[in-house]
């Protein structure tokens, strides 16, 4: 289960992003663990078709790679990722009934590409259709992945009516069974009219978990059990306070190497025609295993096996280690790059560390250096000195 609530701000994982488009907020978003790449739903407003949804891909660090649009789909409520054998698949929203899916698309994700999501004679290769549930009889459904499981998560309501006065529930699926159109549910959770706005959910193992809120309003998150039913959490949502306009929208599972799948969750914000993207994540509470970091082998050499780039994720402190020489042996020159550390490790500002160096060509100085790591995780040497040898930094952290 993952803890909700932190006595420290949730890291920041996304700030201010834009998308594809800057005139509508985004509704939900999904990380893929697969192909490392941030997938965000928001409702492309046009005259001609209300229900056209646009898809950014996004880097880790918040770039755009591309864009697909879904025509005909609905309101994009949540969305799910699906990479399979290098192919990726959303799950979306399709054949709308008032603006909102009466059904779920399976949809080959095509940069650049457009769908349309209510066209019934596409052949299987453009998108396939899936109704876990007789249309008929559900409304307002809507669809996300734990891709830990392979796992479809599918809501769905019993009335036509706004998530805060809606009844219904949520089933978890085996994804390949539903691929190959068996809908026999592993388990169903109620949805019972809670007052609250729903604006994205997600599994994640064993729990259910769900954020709501609406625009400048408190927002929370709740964790549900699916084997029991029982909600235990329900906590407050604080992050980003100074987003104009601050909105709750998507929640996902999200994972990088070192540490175990954890939560992201969004918020959206800005005036129309400058709309941003936020996302953070929930504190991981454990210490998670070293990571080995990338570094230039021709420049650089590690003084040792065990001295080989790394950090890991302590609760929300990112811990470095380190002792690299330079390959040719020649003097350091001060503002010398060593290594990029990855998104989640890096700080919300610069931070200066005390690393330390051989003593064979400082005597009798100092033999501390100072290193500085930036919020693109550069870490950096700042030392006039023109030493040669090893530097190192053992113990040195930062809160992510």
């Amino acid at each position: 289960m993952i803890t909700l609530a932190s006595a420290v701000p949730p890291p920041v994982l996304l700030n201010g992003v834009q998308l594809a488009s800057q005139n509508s907020v985004g509704q939900s978003f999904f990380w893929d663990l697969v192909g490392r790449l941030w997938y965000v739903c928001q409702r492309d407003i046009t005259t001609a078709d209300e229900e056209r949804i646009l898809v950014t891909r996004l880097t880790a660090d918040g770039d755009v790679v591309d864009s697909m649009h879904v025509e005909r789909a609905g309101h994009g409520a949540n969305i799910g990722v699906e990479n399979t054998g290098g192919s990726v698949f959303l799950w979306t929203d399709a054949l709308p009934n008032g603006h909102w899916a009466s059904a779920l698309a399976r949809i080959p994700y095509v940069p650049g590409g457009t769908v349309n999501a209510s066209d019934t004679s596409a052949p299987a290769a453009t998108i396939t259709f899936h109704r876990p549930r007789p249309s008929g009889q559900v409304y307002r459904v809507s669809a996300t992945v734990d891709p830990t499981r392979r796992e479809l998560i599918y809501r769905w309501q019993s009335n036509d009516v706004s998530s805060d006065k809606a009844v219904g529930g949520i089933d978890r699926y085996a994804l390949d069974a539903v691929v190959a159109g068996t809908y026999t549910p592993l388990a169903t959770l109620p949805f019972p009219a809670s007052g609250r706005t729903l604006q994205g959910y997600t599994s994640l193992g064993d729990h259910f978990y769900t954020l709501y809120g609406l625009p400048n309003a408190e927002s929370r998150v709740t964790c549900t059990r699916w084997d029991t039913g029982e909600v235990v959490q329900d906590e407050p949502l604080t992050a980003f306070p100074t987003v104009v306009s601050r909105e709750p929208e998507g929640l996902c599972v999200y994972e990088i190497a070192g540490a175990p799948a954890n939560l992201a969750f969004g918020i959206a914000g800005g005036a129309s025609g400058a709309r941003r993207f936020h996302a953070g994540r929930f504190p991981h509470p454990e210490t998670n295993a070293w990571v080995p970091i990338a570094y230039d082998t021709a420049l650089l050499a590690p003084n040792g096996p065990t001295y080989v780039p790394q950090y890991r994720l302590a609760g929300d402190q990112v811990h470095l280690h380190f002792s690299l020489d330079r390959v040719d042996k020649a003097a350091w020159a001060s503002t010398a790059k060593l290594f990029q550390l990855p998104v989640p490790a890096r700080p919300n500002r610069t931070q200066r560390l005390v690393g330390v160096v051989s003593g064979a060509y400082v005597t009798g100085q100092p033999l501390t250096v100072r290193l500085e790591v930036t919020t693109d995780g550069w870490v950096t040497l700042y030392d006039d000195r023109g030493f040669k040898g090893w530097i190192g930094a053992d113990v040195s952290f930062w809160t992510c």
